[in-house]
């Protein structure tokens, strides 16, 4: 009796070591699953958990790496890149496949529109001047992937005495969304207790050519450092909003889309219309310095 139960014993070990070992590792940015690797597919993994029948789906560009239970590793180069400014656009990845975007956040819709100045205007400049506006209203939202719900392409149509030409026209719309995590705590102790200086507006609408940049006044009447205070930092709805008396806009509270150590961009909406305002903060070098010169004036 007693070398039955021993046996059974030694048998439950060695199924569970075995149940351990034969799980795969599905490395993501801030987790690893541990997992039934059912299927690696050109864009997708297809995976279960342990002891369940349930398959999942999910994209390849989301994932750093696989380790199999058999010790062989499989390595994937994400599309998805940081975008920290409008300065960013370009690295925004636009995607077809609605799996890329699964668990990701989304941060708003986007939308452009581009058409040829004349019927005879290249159908693929038209096109990847619409490409390069819905990138930059992303970067703009604080987003780093689009997912395309639609597009629309129209060649150069000519016209005669009755019917008018018609010039080359795109537009794309989808979701913007990012794959970025922030602290936003301490991204509002930061905000609460430092002050900014206001570098640059960037306005885009969508039915403009392109953005617009504009630099405000940097120094008062005394030549003094112009700082921005933010009189309220609320943490809501999984974002960050402030609201300020130094930028000048056009509603009460504006959205925190970016952020790092020594800038801020905030955003606001209206209509059809996107608007950022980049601060740099006063622990930035070079504000660092125009206020240390302004003190020992």
């Amino acid at each position: 009796m007693k070398k039955a139960i021993l046996v059974a014993i030694c048998i439950l070990f060695t199924t569970t070591i075995f149940a351990q070992q034969a799980l795969d590792k599905i490395f993501l940015k801030d987790e690893i699953r541990m997992v039934v690797i059912e299927e690696v597919g050109i864009n997708t993994i297809k995976y279960r958990h342990k002891d369940e029948a349930t398959s999942y789906i999910i994209s390849k560009h989301q994932v750093d790496k696989i380790e199999f239970s058999s010790g062989r590793e499989e390595v994937f180069e994400s599309p998805f890149k940081p975008v920290k400014s409008l300065e960013d656009s370009e690295k925004v990845y636009i995607s077809y496949i609605p799996q890329d975007v699964e668990g990701l956040k989304a941060m708003g819709d986007v939308f452009s529109k581009a058409t040829g100045v004349t019927a005879l205007a290249s159908i693929n400049n038209v096109k990847n001047r619409a490409v390069r506006k819905i990138k930059i209203e992303a970067a703009m939202l604080g987003a780093n992937v689009i997912l395309i719900g639609d597009t629309f392409q129209r060649g150069n149509q000519y016209g005669n005495e009755n019917i008018p030409s018609n010039a080359t026209m795109t537009t794309l719309s989808g979701i913007a969304y990012s794959t970025e995590k922030t602290d936003f705590t301490s991204l509002k102790e930061k905000l609460e207790n430092n002050r900014f200086q206001y570098f640059q507006s960037a306005k885009l609408n969508r039915n403009a050519w392109d953005v617009n940049l504009q630099y405000p006044e940097t120094h008062n009447a005394k030549g003094e450092l112009i700082l921005v205070d933010f009189e309220n930092v609320v943490i809501r709805d999984g974002g960050l909003y402030v609201q300020t008396k130094g930028i000048r806009t056009k509603g009460n509270e504006l959205k925190v889309v970016n952020s790092n150590e020594e800038m801020v961009v905030l955003m606001e909406r209206d209509g059809k219309t996107i608007y950022n305002y980049t601060l740099f903060s006063e622990k930035d070098p070079k504000v660092a310095m125009a206020i240390k010169i302004a003190n020992s004036k």
